[in-house]
């Protein structure tokens, strides 16, 4: 992304976000975002490519978000499943996650750790070798993951841990 590309991101980011981002007064410890097990969580409900989600969750001092256990996964998969009960296909339920191969085809790793994948949800087929580079989470394959191409346009989660701003590598 160019810095004119940039600019316009963030102008775009602190007009949508002026009513619908920003924190508000609650007695929580993650404000207005979600708290599940010991993170704070964004849902986004607006889509971007898989580079705008990780500029839009790093301007929140946040990341895109690492699924690295079973629990975690469950615990999200649950989320959905309740966020989206009307959906039949769950086809407008698919979210951005920090997990990507861009450096090496193939070596998956979450975008805020570099730590390579320890737990792994794919669905069937997946990944697949191609110049899919990005992990989403696929709502019509119960929110199993899914390789994808990064310019594509997907909703997408915030992470940042419970009272702190998360390690941000890169």
């Amino acid at each position: 992304m160019n810095h004119r590309q940039v600019v316009l991101v963030l102008l775009f980011i602190s007009w949508i976000c002026a009513s619908t981002c920003q924190p508000q007064a609650s007695s929580g410890p993650c404000g207005s975002w979600i708290s599940l097990s010991e993170s704070c969580f964004l849902f986004s409900d607006f889509t971007a490519s898989w580079g705008e989600a990780l500029a839009i969750c790093r301007a929140f001092d946040a990341n895109l978000i690492a699924i690295e256990s079973s629990d975690k996964n469950f615990l999200l998969e649950g989320y959905l499943q309740n966020k989206h009960p009307h959906d039949s296909d769950k086809s407008g339920a698919d979210y951005w996650t920090g997990g990507n191969d861009i450096e090496k085809e193939g070596s998956f790793n979450w975008i805020g750790s570099h730590h390579p994948f320890a737990f792994t949800n794919w669905m069937t087929g997946q990944p697949d070798v191609s110049e899919q580079d990005c992990v989403e989470i696929r709502g019509i394959s119960n929110f199993k993951w899914h390789d994808e191409n990064c310019n594509h346009q997907h909703l997408f989660i915030c992470e940042k841990p419970l009272g702190g701003s998360p390690e941000i590598i890169g």
